[in-house]
């Protein structure tokens, strides 16, 4: 939220990392150097994996900005799987070198959430998921849908959303975590504008992937 401070580090893993660090300096001080440095060297590529940097949110209230670190796997208009109606899919895959924090891709009020598991059906369509998919319906206060999905094939590394029915978020907001990266989906309305192609690589919170349309009174 504004004006909230975040750590460099995610909260998530600084317990892991108390923890490693202690260890560490038990073993120094028994003049076991060098198991201290394997703990150190473990704790250093966790706060890494785990790190959480700052983001300049762009000044366009009307911009769908992306929600994680990674690069662009398709665009397509097709039945929207959540909610009645088309809309335009564009599809981000994240690395292992991405940042694990997710971002709100828009301001707005969280009209619903999905927590499907394998084989559970989708919303507004025939079939079944195959792997956990996390899903948020976003509205806009100009009344646009959005709709945010997670997409993770290892159980073990769960995504976790922190929005909450009801609740308002801003744009580029922190709302949940993903470790060791999966496949986000953002469902936008069928006429906004897309301003990124495959293959290109985006950034969360700052990287803009579409522009909706300003609705006339």
């Amino acid at each position: 939220m504004a004006g909230t401070r975040y750590p460099v580090v995610s909260h998530e893993i600084r317990p892991t990392l108390i923890v490693l660090v202690l260890l560490g300096a038990v073993f120094l001080h028994l003049s076991f150097w060098y198991i201290t440095v394997l703990f150190v060297v473990a704790a250093g590529l966790l706060a890494w994996m785990y790190r959480d940097p700052e983001r300049e949110i762009p000044s366009s209230p009307l911009a769908v900005v992306s929600p994680v670190d990674g690069y662009v796997v398709s665009v397509a208009t097709l039945p929207n799987p959540y909610i009645e109606g088309d809309a335009i899919c564009i599809t981000l895959k994240m690395t292992m070198a991405s940042v694990f924090r997710i971002r709100s891709p828009i301001e707005g009020k969280v009209l619903e959430r999905w927590y499907l598991l394998p084989g559970d059906p989708l919303p507004m369509q025939q079939g079944a998921v195959f792997r956990l998919q996390i899903s948020s319906w976003l509205q806009s206060d100009e009344g646009d849908d959005v709709v945010l999905t997670m997409r993770h094939c290892a159980r073990r590394f769960t995504p976790r959303c922190d929005i909450q029915v009801g609740e308002r978020i801003g744009q580029g907001q922190r709302c949940g975590i993903i470790p060791f990266g999966a496949v986000v989906d953002i469902h936008v309305p069928p006429d906004a504008k897309i301003t990124v192609t495959d293959g290109d690589r985006v950034k969360a919170g700052s990287g803009i992937v579409a522009q909706l349309c300003r609705h006339e009174e």
